[in-house]
Formats: C-alpha cells, structure tokens, sequence
C-alpha cells in the first residue's frame, strides 16, 4: 500500500494533466457530436477524471442502461446516492430544472483511461441519443430552461 501511494505522489502531476487532456478532448468531442447538452460543474475548477452532462430530452438511468450494453459505465446519480434512481442531489442544488438534473450522466476516466476508449463512446453514444429522444415524450427547449434558471 504504502508503494502504490509513493507511485501516485511521482506521477499525480502527470497523470492530472493526461487526465484534464482527456476531459477536455471528451467534451469538445460531445459538444460537436450531440445537441442540447448542458455540462454540469464549473468549467474549469473541477476534477480532471470526471464529466458531468446534461443530455436534454432523455433519462440518463435510460442512457446508462443503453450504453452499458457496450460495455462502458457510468453513473446516472451522485456517487453516494447509486442504488436510486434519483438525479443526483449536488445538480439539483445548482437551481437545475429536475429534468435536466434527471438526463445527467458522469463519466469518470482513470489511469487507464486512453484516447481510445473515449472515441469508443463517442461511436456509440450519439446514435444511442437519437434512438432514445425519438422514444422521449419530452422535448426542452435549452435556451428556455437554461435562461428560466437564470431569472430564478
């Protein structure tokens, strides 16, 4: 245990910036391959292993399923409150709409996360999107949630 640790302090510097390349490659790869998105947390002040988004129009315990199909996890809630299907409570402080809070996702990466494995869920997950929004009896409009919670 104690080795493992020694290993983390050598290479967390490193390991933060691969990380925080791969956040940021992950989102600009969602932002130009999926509308209606909102992404959760402070855009730059945040861990560089997890994204959290906002997919409008569509559950994201809905997407989690579909997507876990292809074999990649990720979490529809907060990490403390998994074994429910309740939007995770720290979105839902932020004054977001619950059904934008509902269609959240995160996705945490490690240190074995790659490049790769991003691009893998960036081949499957906008086609999950579409499938699932045709099912969606919901239809937000961004613009008017996002600006409702900004006029409080």
């Amino acid at each position: 245990f104690a080795k493992a640790l020694e290993i983390c302090q050598e290479t967390k510097l490193e390991e933060y910036e691969r990380l925080a390349k791969l956040r940021l490659y992950f989102k600009k790869e969602l932002e130009e391959k999926i509308s209606k998105l909102h992404f959760n947390g402070h855009p730059t002040d945040c861990l560089p292993n997890n994204l959290n988004v906002s997919i409008l129009d569509i559950e994201g315990e809905a997407l989690m399923l579909h997507i876990n199909e292809y074999g990649i996890c990720t979490s529809s809630g907060s990490a403390c409150t998994s074994l429910t299907l309740d939007p995770s409570h720290v979105i839902i402080a932020t004054k977001l709409p619950y059904e934008v809070a509902h269609g959240s996702l995160r996705f945490s990466m490690g240190r074995y996360t790659s490049k790769e494995e991003i691009d893998k869920v960036m081949k499957v997950l906008p086609n999950i999107v579409k499938e699932l929004r045709l099912l969606s009896p919901v239809n937000l409009d961004k613009n008017i949630v996002l600006e409702e919670v900004q006029n409080g």
